[in-house]
């Protein structure tokens, strides 16, 4: 639940100042009627971006859910409503949602978390915003309200294990340079030799040359770029014995956590048997890795590396499925390159190819890489699956296609060389079996054949219109 929403002084309440310069930007952003144009704002401040639609009566759908956010939350909810949380976080958070629709200013509210997690509560500051046609949205910037390193440093004090916490810091270009240690604990002073006054606010490479010889920071570096975990054991000499130490780093903000567990007893004892797991895990990789691009490649068109039919067939039935549950619109476009066939008799089936790779490459440039597919069914049959899309956009992105590709030069032979193409749309709104899916589109597609070809039909009320049986 909330415990306090404000609607004034919003910089003054929050706990960061990074939500004053969030709402200047917003404000200078911002319409006449108080929305900002979703589209406009900060990018690099969507890692922590939520981003709502209004849903049904009184629901909201999240049509982005930050990877910053998924990533300390331990849950994504893209693709799901509001009203899928907890109770009570749910009618709260639908509540201030459209308070700030209706109100059109910012809000921000302070959630106490009601699963166990990393952090006790969170702070969202509420933006009325709109897409591109005018249609609300809100975008909800989210920062842990509770102090981590306050934490932190109460389980440094605790661990048995040499601990640091580390905040990096970078060049005016953004590149991660150094990093500066912000706790230690006394541990972590007899493993570097150094007293812990000396390793707070020290420079982590100049205070860990050898770590840094050793290509540790190249893995540090990797962890706060890539927001992933590290771990590894390295050989040391400490107190002038020979010491094994079991080393993990883990994100946190802008820096990492590097923790140091002695191994040296455990390591001497298995050596032996450390080896043929280390074989074993080797193979096992190496067969995992095999599986999963085998994996790839049956879902693959190796030509055009568009997805074959049976990749493609997959992803419609997941899609088919989530339109079903969640009543999304979804579009299909069945494509077939007008008289093809001349191109294989006059230039050879090499310069096909490149024309279905080329066609692919201009499709696949107007589509939406993140949640649009592409399939190749046939030697020159296509099909473009349209999460969430309705029968307007699939025809309007249809044409823009059409209208690519005829206007496109194909380079063959040293000539460029003009084709069209012809394209059936079928709009799906409810629950479908997805063979019955392609066949609407296709039957779309042979009118548009019959029709003079280079246009675009629309699968229409009759014997070949999809009947979408109720749910």
């Amino acid at each position: 639940m909330a415990s306090q929403i404000y609607d004034t002084d919003l910089a003054d309440h929050a706990s960061g100042p990074e939500v004053a310069s969030i709402l200047e930007a917003y404000r200078a952003l911002a319409d006449e009627d108080g929305r900002a144009l979703l589209a406009r704002l900060d990018p690099r401040a969507l890692d922590h971006v939520e981003v709502l639609e209004p849903w049904g009566e009184g629901d909201w759908f999240y049509l982005r859910y930050g990877p910053a956010v998924t990533a300390a939350y331990g849950l994504d909810m893209a693709g799901r409503l509001v009203s899928e949380m907890p109770a009570p976080l749910a009618a709260t958070y639908s509540d201030i949602l459209a308070r700030a629709l209706v109100e059109r200013k910012p809000l921000l509210g302070v959630f106490d978390s009601v699963t166990v997690q990393k952090v006790k509560s969170w702070e969202r500051l509420v933006l009325p915003c709109r897409s591109p046609c005018g249609a609300d949205r809100i975008a909800t910037y989210l920062t842990p309200r509770c102090s981590r390193e306050d934490l932190l440093t109460a389980v440094l004090e605790a661990s048995q294990d040499g601990i640091m916490s580390v905040r990096a810091v970078r060049d005016p270009q953004g590149r991660v340079v150094d990093a500066i240690i912000v706790t230690a604990n006394q541990q972590a002073s007899e493993y570097s030799g150094h007293p812990v006054w000396r390793l707070v606010h020290g420079s982590f490479k100049a205070l860990f040359p050898g770590l840094v010889a050793r290509r540790v920071w190249e893995r540090c570096t990797r962890v706060i770029e890539e927001r992933v975990t590290e771990r590894f054991e390295i050989n040391i000499s400490h107190r002038r014995l020979d010491t094994w130490l079991r080393v993990t780093i883990v994100p946190l903000d802008d820096g990492f956590v590097i923790s140091f567990c002695d191994v040296t007893d455990l390591k001497y004892a298995l050596i032996e048997a450390e080896c043929s797991r280390e074989e074993l895990a080797a193979e096992i990789e190496q067969r995992l890795a095999l599986e999963q691009e085998l994996r790839r490649l049956s879902h693959t068109d190796e030509l055009t590396k568009a997805l074959n039919r049976r990749g493609f067939e997959a992803v419609l039935k997941r899609e088919l499925a989530i339109s079903a549950r969640y009543q999304r619109p979804l579009s299909v476009i069945a494509v077939d390159l007008d008289h093809f066939k001349r191109i294989n008799d006059v230039f050879g089936h090499a310069a096909g190819d490149r024309v279905l790779i080329e066609f692919v490459d201009l499709v696949r440039a107007r589509v939406r890489a993140d949640a649009d597919a592409v399939g190749r069914i046939g030697g020159e049959e296509f099909v473009v699956l349209l999460p969430s899309t309705r029968q307007e956009g699939a025809m309007a992105l249809a044409e823009r296609i059409r209208e690519a590709v005829a206007e496109h030069r194909f380079e063959i032979a040293g000539h460029g060389i003009a084709i069209t193409a012809s394209f059936g749309v079928a709009a799906i709104e409810g629950e479908a079996p997805e063979d019955e899916v392609l066949r609407v589109a296709d039957s779309a597609l042979y009118a548009a054949k019959r029709s003079g070809r280079n246009r675009v039909c629309l699968a229409r009320n009759g014997p070949d219109v999809l009947q979408a049986r109720a749910g």
